[in-house]
Order: C-alpha cells, then sequence, then structure tokens
C-alpha cells in the first residue's frame, strides 16, 4: 500500500495508550500486569545511524507519550545484534548524503536481512531521488521516510510499516515509474558494453556465482571476475547488486 506523505497522517494517527484497558489497582502491582503493561505502552524501534545526534533526537522525539515508541540506538549495522531485543523489529537505517545513502540501501540493507530476515525495513534519508527509493525498496526496504517530512508523518509512516504494509513518498514513486531508462541511453550502454560482458550481466542477474557464469558461458573464473570489473566501471556501479539494478532496463 502506497500512500501520499500529506495525506498519510488524517488516515493513520498514532496510536494512544490511553484508549488501552488498565489494569485494576489491586493488580497493577503484579509483575505479570506490569510487563503487560510494558509491552502495551512502549513500542521497539531500532536505529542505526553513525550520528549520535540524530539518535537521541529521535529517541527522545519518539519517545512522547502521544507516540510511546522506545528507540534503541545503534551507530553501525555491525554494533546491532538480533539477540539485544527478542520481538520482531522495525529499523530504522539512517543516512544522510547521496553517497551514505546509496551505501546504506546496497550494503546495509542485506546485512540488516541476513541477521533479522523477518525485520521490517525504512530508511530515512535527506536523499529523496526516485531512483535511491525505488532501489531501496527493490533492495527490501518496506519503507522510504524523507527528512522533509515531519513528526507526526514519519511516526504515521512507521506505524504503517509496523501493521505489514509499505510506504513511500508517492512523488517519489511516480517520478521513478515514469522515467525509465531513455532509448537512447539504453542504446549508448549497449554501444558501451560488448555482448561478451552483456552475457555475463545476464548471468549476473540471475544471481549466479562467478563460478556458475564462468561455466554456463564457457570461460575461465578469472575472465568473468574482469569482465565484472570492467563492466562496474563502465557504468559506475560500486557492487554486484547496484550492477544488477542499474541494467535492470537492458533486459526489460
Amino acid at each position: 500500500m502506497v500512500m501520499g506523505a500529506a495525506t498519510l497522517p488524517h488516515i493513520y494517527r498514532s496510536v494512544d495508550i490511553d484508549r488501552f484497558p488498565k489494569p485494576p489497582r489491586n493488580e497493577a502491582q503484579r509483575p505479570e500486569a506490569l510487563a503487560v503493561t510494558a509491552r502495551v505502552a512502549t513500542i521497539p524501534v531500532v536505529l542505526i545511524s553513525a550520528a549520535a545526534l540524530i539518535r537521541d533526537c529521535l529517541a527522545r522525539c519518539l519517545a512522547a507519550p502521544d507516540l510511546n515508541y522506545t528507540l534503541h540506538g545503534y551507530a553501525s549495522v555491525d554494533e546491532w545484534h538480533p539477540a539485544d531485543l527478542a520481538v520482531p523489529m522495525t529499523i530504522l537505517l539512517c543516512a544522510t548524503g547521496d553517497r551514505a545513502t546509496e551505501r546504506a540501501i546496497c550494503d546495509d540493507i542485506a546485512k540488516l536481512k541476513a541477521k533479522a530476515p523477518a525485520s521490517r525495513i525504512i530508511v530515512l534519508s535527506d536523499a529523496e531521488d526516485a531512483v535511491l527509493v525505488r532501489r531501496a525498496v527493490e533492495q527490501g526496504a518496506q519503507g522510504f521516510v524523507g527528512m522533509t517530512f515531519n513528526l507526526d508523518m514519519a511516526a504515521a509512516a512507521i506505524r504503517l510499516v509496523q501493521a505489514g504494509e509499505r510506504f513511500v513518498p508517492v512523488t517519489s514513486l511516480l517520478a521513478a515509474q515514469a522515467a525509465p531508462m531513455p532509448a537512447s541511453d539504453k542504446g549508448a550502454l549497449c554501444q558501451a558494453l560488448t555482448q561478451r560482458q552483456i552475457d555475463v550481466i545476464d548471468r549476473l542477474r540471475r544471481g549466479e556465482s562467478n563460478k556458475i557464469i564462468a561455466y554456463k558461458l564457457d570461460m575461465s573464473e578469472s575472465t568473468v571476475k574482469i569482465h565484472i570489473r570492467n563492466i562496474m566501471r563502465k557504468i559506475k556501479a560500486r557492487n554486484r547488486t547496484e550492477v544488477a539494478i542499474l541494467t535492470k532496463d537492458l533486459f526489460d
């Protein structure tokens, strides 16, 4: 489900903990009752950001009574371990700038999915380019929240993702869908790549290893590696995932 940032808060509101029934007074002191109340009153969210100020500010903002999130902040993906929290996680993956956002999308989402396959990931970034938003979704993120959002909009987007839906800014989605690679660009890319390199890309996009590609195309594994390096240089990709993403339109 995709909704525009401007309309989302009017439909999905932050949960109001006062609507949950409170235990009777004589029961409220029991450990079991306190545990249940704690589970209802707070919603754990993991925030991964290299910027301590962003972590601290978001933790305080999202802990407000009308939002009732509990934020667990980490400086990097490697620092976080799923065992730290025993419930399915919603993860805010924060990055600032195009380069850091690309790195988060192309590398960190895969790491998070490997650590916690059931986690739901929301990219939080000031780089709201339509291509980056589309890449984030293709890599497995369930949401993308731009830093042009206000706190209520961001909280509503988190709620939506936690409910099992997807959220991306509708303007970014429409821009990405309306702007496929122009035919002239496809032609230029095809001219820049040799037929053998296109064959390698085709196998790579199927998820095959270098060894399998070498076998299927009847070449040595070292030749496959050379082809991939040259392909990455020509299309300005930094890894195999980016090669697959940037050449998607060639095989549509």
